[in-house]
C-alpha cells in the first residue's frame, strides 16, 4: 500500500471513531480500528483509483466508474434544463456518494467543486485541480471569489453545497425541508461579479441505504445528527465489506434562474428564488424512470 493509500485509510478510521463517538474512548478507538482495517483500506485504493481515473479519464467518467462499487444506478430528471453555458448548482448534501452521483448527473467536464478544505480532499491531487478550497482567512475567501467567477465568465460549471453540512436525505429522513433554512445566500456573491450566469438548484436523492438507516445498533445515538452519520458508516462498511448496493439515487434538476429574470443580484432575492424551487422539488419526488447518469 502507498503512501497515499495509508494517508486516506487513516482518515477513514478516524471518521469511522468518530461516527462512534469514541474519540476520547482510547481502548475502544484501537478495537475498532483493528477491526475495520481492512474495509478502510479497501475504501482507500477505491478512492485512489477514482484519483488516478480523473487524471486519465476525467471527472464524468470517472465518478461513473467509481460508482459502480457504490450504487445500483443514478438517475437524473430534468436533464435537458441542464445549461450548456455557465452555470452556478446549489445542492442539498445528504452525504455519501451524493456528490459523485452529481458529477454524473450533471454532466459537465469543466466542472469545479467549491470545497471546504479537508485532508482527506488534499490527498487526492488530480480531484484537487477540479476543486476550489474553501478556507478561513478573509484574503483566501477574496481569492476564492474571483477564482469562481473568473470559472464563470469564461463559461464554465461549478457547484456548491450551500448549507456547508450534512443534510437528511429527502427519500429517508425528516427535516430536508427545515434545512434550507441554514443555507447561506453567498450564491450572489458570485452571481454579481458573473452576473449571465445561471442559478442552477439541485436535489439528490436516494444515497441513503434504508436498511442502514434503521439499523437497531444505532440506539446507541441519541442525537438525529449522530444516529444519521453512524448509518452512513455501517452503509460504507456495507458497500465494501460485502460488496452492498442497493442504493437507487435520483437527482433533480430545477429550473435555472437567472438575475436578469429576477431584476437584481441582490444576494438575498436570489436566495429567496432558489430556496423555493428546492423547496418544490423536495416536495414533488420525481415521477417515471428519468434518465441514467451512468452513460
Amino acid at each position: 500500500m502507498n503512501n497515499q493509500s495509508e494517508l486516506l485509510t487513516s482518515i477513514n478510521l478516524d471518521d469511522l471513531v468518530s461516527s462512534f463517538g469514541w474519540q476520547d474512548y482510547p481502548l475502544p478507538a484501537r478495537l475498532l480500528r483493528k477491526l475495520f482495517l481492512k474495509p478502510a483500506r479497501t475504501f482507500a485504493e477505491f478512492i485512489v483509483e477514482f484519483d488516478n481515473a480523473v487524471a486519465e479519464h476525467g471527472l464524468v467518467a470517472a465518478s461513473r466508474l467509481t460508482q459502480n462499487h457504490f450504487v445500483q444506478d443514478v438517475r437524473v430528471f430534468g436533464r435537458d434544463l441542464i445549461p450548456d453555458s455557465a452555470f452556478l448548482a446549489l445542492s442539498n448534501h445528504p452525504g455519501m456518494s451524493d456528490t459523485l452521483s452529481l458529477f454524473c448527473a450533471l454532466n459537465r467536464p469543466d466542472l469545479k467543486v467549491i470545497a471546504l478544505d479537508r485532508p482527506f480532499l488534499t490527498a487526492l491531487p488530480n480531484t484537487s485541480k477540479q476543486l476550489f478550497y474553501v478556507k478561513e482567512d478573509s484574503a483566501s475567501r477574496m481569492s476564492l471569489v474571483r477564482q469562481v467567477t473568473s470559472h464563470l465568465r469564461a463559461g464554465g460549471a461549478a457547484l456548491t453545497f450551500p448549507a456547508g453540512q450534512i443534510e437528511p436525505d429527502p427519500d429517508v429522513y425528516e427535516g430536508a425541508l427545515n434545512s434550507l433554512q441554514v443555507w447561506t445566500d453567498s450564491a450572489g456573491v458570485f452571481i454579481r461579479m458573473a452576473p449571465e450566469t445561471a442559478i442552477l438548484p439541485v436535489l439528490v436523492r436516494g444515497v441513503i441505504w434504508k436498511k442502514t438507516a434503521r439499523h437497531f445498533l444505532l440506539g446507541i445515538k441519541k442525537a438525529r445528527e449522530e444516529k444519521e452519520k453512524l448509518a452512513a458508516a455501517f452503509q460504507l462498511l456495507a458497500h465494501v465489506a460485502f460488496k452492498k448496493k442497493d442504493v437507487h439515487v435520483r437527482v433533480q434538476i430545477g429550473k435555472p434562474i437567472y438575475a436578469r429574470d429576477l431584476g437584481t443580484t441582490d444576494p438575498k432575492v436570489i436566495h429567496q428564488a432558489v430556496t423555493a424551487e428546492m423547496k418544490h422539488l423536495i416536495e414533488n419526488p420525481p415521477q417515471g424512470a428519468g434518465r441514467s447518469a451512468m452513460q
